[in-house]
């Protein structure tokens, strides 16, 4: 077991004992079994990073909005249906270029879901090799806009929420230093015992 596979779980285990002991519960994302995720990986001739294989094999990770800003983790068939519609909008749009001749940018099979907001929005794993590989990147699913990356992996986004909740600090400081267009957030309880995320100014 190499370290990211180790701290998956284990960051997990805070942000959900942290959410059983502050919010409503929410609904549970199945696990994914090993063999799914290795129907996947090999249909798309890349090996998935560590981290985001742990992530699947996750049992009972609720499945409410507490990712920020206001993204819910979705099941793996979820995901794989999304992956295939925006794959399916990207084909169908084909190629353009903006004003400056660069081509414009389109959803890829390289990209994988692993949680989606309520206006429709995604949380994906870039999965291309390179410098991003393994980032989890917001995808805008009407402006196709891709921002620096919300956090590095999906490891560091686990530990990041989990320092977040149990400090009362704010997420994203990171992706924030890094130029990203979303501000960090803190997050509250309202009366209804649901999670939200709001804004804060880094403090300077």
């Amino acid at each position: 077991m190499t370290t990211a596979d180790h701290d998956v779980p284990t960051s997990w285990s805070r942000v959900g004992a942290w959410l059983t002991a502050h919010t409503r519960r929410g609904p549970a994302r199945p696990a994914s079994d090993a063999a799914r995720l290795d129907a996947f990986e090999a249909d798309l001739g890349l090996p998935l990073p560590a981290d985001l294989r742990a992530w699947w094999l996750l049992p009972d990770v609720i499945a409410s909005h507490w990712i920020p800003e206001a993204f819910a983790p979705v099941s793996l068939d979820e995901a794989l249906e999304t992956h295939e519609i925006w794959l399916l909008v990207a084909e169908q749009e084909g190629d353009s270029f903006d004003e400056n001749g660069r081509p414009e940018t389109r959803y890829v099979r390289e990209f994988m879901p692993i949680a989606l907001s309520p206006g429709g929005d995604g949380l994906v794993v870039d999965m291309r090799p390179g410098d991003t590989h393994g980032t989890v990147l917001l995808w805008d699913h009407e402006t196709w806009t891709l921002d620096v990356p919300q956090w590095a992996s999906v490891t560091s986004m686990l530990q990041d929420i989990a320092h977040a909740l149990e400090a009362g600090t704010p997420a994203l400081l990171g992706h924030a230093a890094l130029g990203g267009s979303q501000e960090p957030s803190t997050a509250t309880i309202d009366g209804a015992l649901d999670l939200t995320w709001q804004s804060t100014t880094p403090s300077r």
